[in-house]
């Protein structure tokens, strides 16, 4: 709430969302992230050849083995599929899941019992 020319923040601040860092209006910073070794990294950085999206940077590139980087590999190629799918597929609140399915298992099990009862009904 501090205005701008006011305040004593300077550059951008690290969030623990998808937006990496935000500047003083809370809008997505310059930074982007590493989801190898969570670091922050700027655009220069992810020039470097050692970059790879969602498996690896300059930083931990040499640092994990060819397994670790395949399944990185995998995981990132998961969260574009779910992406063009509209969907989330990493950061999704575990309850928030776990309600859903409950929901979905209730709706099924409901819908059953109603296709049971008009059976029922049917051959009386």
């Amino acid at each position: 709430e501090v205005p701008k020319e006011e305040t004593m923040w300077e550059g951008e601040c690290f969030v623990f969302d998808e937006r990496v860092a935000v500047n003083h209006d809370l809008e997505k910073g310059v930074y982007d992230q590493c989801f190898a070794c969570r670091v922050p990294l700027t655009e220069e950085e992810k020039q470097d050849e050692r970059y790879v999206k969602g498996v690896s940077c300059h930083r931990c590139h040499n640092a994990t083995s060819p397994g670790q980087k395949a399944k990185f590999l995998e995981r990132e190629k998961q969260v574009q599929l779910a992406k063009q799918r509209g969907e989330e597929h990493i950061g999704k609140d575990l309850t928030e899941k776990k309600d859903e399915a409950r929901r979905l298992r209730y709706e099924k099990k409901e819908k059953s019992r109603a296709i049971s009862k008009k059976a029922q009904e049917d051959s009386a």
